[in-house]
């Protein structure tokens, strides 16, 4: 797709130069609240269900799958067409999660940031055994749009950190003894409720301590091409899979027609993954991104 559906020069500028875009306000103040009410609601479950303090953190990954209000957000109609815009149509949810952290322990101020040794040390996102590095790079293969329900703008409460432009570095340098990463590039993402960042999952990143008086509370969906696998599921559950629109269908990885022939029917070639071959039907993004342009 050569033209764009939404994103401006500009944004792509700095998303292809930093590795990431802020894009302010992508939820209402009716969606925040709606969210926040889905968040305590299965933070408080879970917490019980699997005996976690109130004051550790706490992740449900595949959260789409735990409250509809999670589950909308994988085809947001703000954020949706920035990832089709730098990813294309052929794509599918990675992974999607649930992050909750409580005011933590005053003495963390004292970890330098991102290091080894402390809560959340700098790593950029790969599976076990990493992605190949090409050219000294990490191939562009995913993205993710992060959703901040709580107020961030305060030095040291909670907020992601991310270093400028390390996409186009290899994460093998922050885990050698004495690296040091340059502080001019390092941005403390202090932003208000509401407020989206879309970025390349090979940016380093970290976390500041939550040294405020509110539990950090975020969402984090995570994109890539359909042929390559998902975390965090194999199968959406049935029930799950039958209340989803075409485009939902595709974005938890299923195929565009509902069925389930996951190898093809070609009889001349079988077989053969639809993720790998798919057929028109199978991506309902393409006809979706082909009507956006042309409004």
């Amino acid at each position: 797709m050569e033209k764009s559906i939404a994103i401006t020069e500009e944004q792509s500028r700095q998303f292809d130069e930093d590795g990431y875009i802020l894009i302010e306000d992508a939820l209402s103040p009716t969606e925040i609240e709606t969210l926040i009410e889905a968040v305590d609601e299965l933070d408080a479950h879970y917490r019980s269900e699997k005996e976690i303090g109130p004051d550790e953190p706490f992740q449900i990954r595949n959260a789409l799958a735990h409250h509809d209000e999670l589950l909308r957000l994988i085809d947001h109609p703000t954020l949706l067409p920035l990832v089709v815009d730098v990813l294309g149509v052929n794509i599918q949810i990675r992974t999607s999660h649930l992050d909750v952290r409580p005011p933590c322990p005053p003495e963390y101020a004292n970890q330098k940031l991102g290091s080894k040794d402390s809560f959340f040390p700098w790593h950029s996102d790969a599976p076990n055994f990493g992605y190949p590095i090409t050219n000294g790079r990490v191939p562009f293969v995913e993205v993710k749009v992060g959703y901040y329900l709580t107020d961030l703008t305060q030095h040291n409460s909670g907020a992601i950190c991310v270093v400028r432009g390390s996409h186009k570095m290899s994460p093998a340098l922050i885990h050698q003894d004495g690296y040091e990463i340059d502080p001019d590039r390092i941005v403390e993402v202090n932003v208000r409720p509401g407020t989206a960042m879309l970025w390349r999952t090979a940016l380093w990143h970290c976390l500041t301590p939550n040294l405020s008086n509110h539990a950090r509370k975020c969402l984090y969906y995570g994109y890539h091409y359909r042929w390559i696998r998902p975390a965090d599921y194999l199968h959406q559950a049935p029930d799950l899979i039958a209340r989803c629109t075409p485009i939902q269908r595709q974005l938890i990885g299923e195929l565009g027609t509902g069925k389930g022939n996951y190898l093809g029917d070609d009889a001349h070639v079988h077989p053969v993954s639809r993720h790998w071959r798919p057929e028109a039907a199978d991506i309902p993004l393409q006809a979706w991104a082909e009507a956006q342009l042309n409004q």
